[in-house]
């Protein structure tokens, strides 16, 4: 950036208002923060009954919840002052809309032009008819481009209005992974009861923990709130849901099929329990926090030089994403069909491990975090 970037942001009724777990003050001031702004003015008034003075961490205040995102995220604070609304700005001041809330897209171009005047109508903005509209068009932004094709069509529109619900009760994002990690236990059980009905429940149960397992990060990408101990803890969810399945279902396999799948319901615990501790040991080693999205942008990058062939690997690897083999695996148990997931899933976990040992050396040697999704590189 050639030129002083300053942020000035009105505190209108509209953005002091809370909508998808956080005020527009507070998101506009994340979102500056983002984009690099040396300087953010808030123009207030200060009324006695909405205090708005940076220093103002009192339950409730505005300034409480711009605070607790920064210290979440382990950012230092941005230099803020408080302006009376007629006050003289400095040049290269960029003025946020009163009346809709920001998005990165909308400070991304003021950035580039400060006097852009952008209006409520601008679809860098987000202002629906209704809280509940603005919050959902909120979610729905949160989509991950890397995300699989059941997650988009089918999880996402359910966990969606699940994350809704949670932001108008108030509920972060934590207390929704200690939930899925609860049902994902419950779901392992009934798996090892074995049986046809048993091992559909159960099915049927992964199902949902894939659903509920995509809520704790829409609030927390919504709300700002993330931080490096929630993505590893939402990591650990993922892992020991699907430790849990496997487990789950070669124990109930056995009992309902027939012994000769005991070798290969070994087999699968091993190699996926080898599997995810070597790509614990590699985040470790190189990015040092937890998401296992990186196999995916390690072959991409490994594979730059051969388009046709990365183009054809990342097709397949698609076909490997959590929602669309947990919803395979769901079908599969549901239809009395349970029998043929152990060595589906011996060949998925030898080809996995496969790609882990040949992008190993590029994910360990990633110490500045460049193979992490977007939304981690902020952690």
């Amino acid at each position: 950036m050639n030129h002083p970037f300053f942020v000035a942001i009105p505190a209108s009724s509209f953005l002091r208002r809370r909508i998808g777990g956080i005020t527009g003050i507070a998101r506009g001031v994340i979102l500056a923060d983002h984009v690099g702004a040396q300087h953010i003015f808030i123009l207030a008034d200060q009324p006695a009954d909405q205090p708005i003075r940076e220093d103002s961490i009192a339950e409730g205040s505005i300034a409480e919840d711009w605070h607790k995102s920064f210290t979440l995220r382990g950012r230092p604070l941005p230099t803020i002052t408080i302006l009376a609304p007629d006050a003289d700005l400095p040049a290269g001041t960029a003025l946020l809309p009163a009346d809709a809330l920001p998005t990165k897209a909308a400070l991304e171009a003021l950035s580039a032009e400060p006097s852009l005047l952008l209006t409520r109508d601008d679809p860098r903005l987000v202002r629906e008819d209704t809280d509940a509209a603005t919050v959902m068009t909120l979610l729905r932004a949160t989509l991950k481009p890397t995300e699989g094709p059941v997650g988009r069509w089918i999880n996402r529109p359910i966990s969606f209005r699940l994350s809704a619900l949670a932001l108008k009760l108030g509920i972060g994002p934590d207390p929704i992974t200690w939930f899925t990690l609860l049902l994902a236990a419950v779901m392992s059980v009934i798996l090892a009861q074995g049986g046809a009905e048993w091992l559909a429940l159960g099915g049927l149960l992964f199902q949902v923990v894939s659903v509920t397992d995509c809520v704790d990060g829409d609030i927390a990408r919504v709300s700002w709130s993330m931080s490096r101990r929630g993505a590893l803890l939402d990591t650990a969810c993922d892992m020991v849901a699907n430790l849990g399945f496997v487990i789950g279902l070669m124990i109930g396999v056995v009992p309902t099929y027939g012994l000769e799948y005991a070798w290969i319901a070994l087999a699968c615990v091993v190699l996926l329990v080898c599997g995810i501790l070597a790509m614990t040991v590699l985040v470790r080693m190189g990015p040092k926090r937890g998401s296992f999205d990186v196999l995916r942008a390690a072959l991409t990058t490994r594979l730059e030089s051969r388009p046709v062939l990365q183009k054809v690997t990342l097709t397949i690897e698609r076909l490997f994403k959590r929602d669309v083999y947990v919803l395979l695996a769901c079908g599969l148990c549901l239809f009395g069909l349970a029998w043929l997931l152990p060595g589906m899933l011996l060949v998925g976990l030898f080809l996995w491990l496969g790609a882990v040992a040949w992008c190993a050396p590029l994910i360990a040697a990633d110490s500045e975090g460049l193979l992490l999704p977007p939304h981690m590189r902020q952690l």
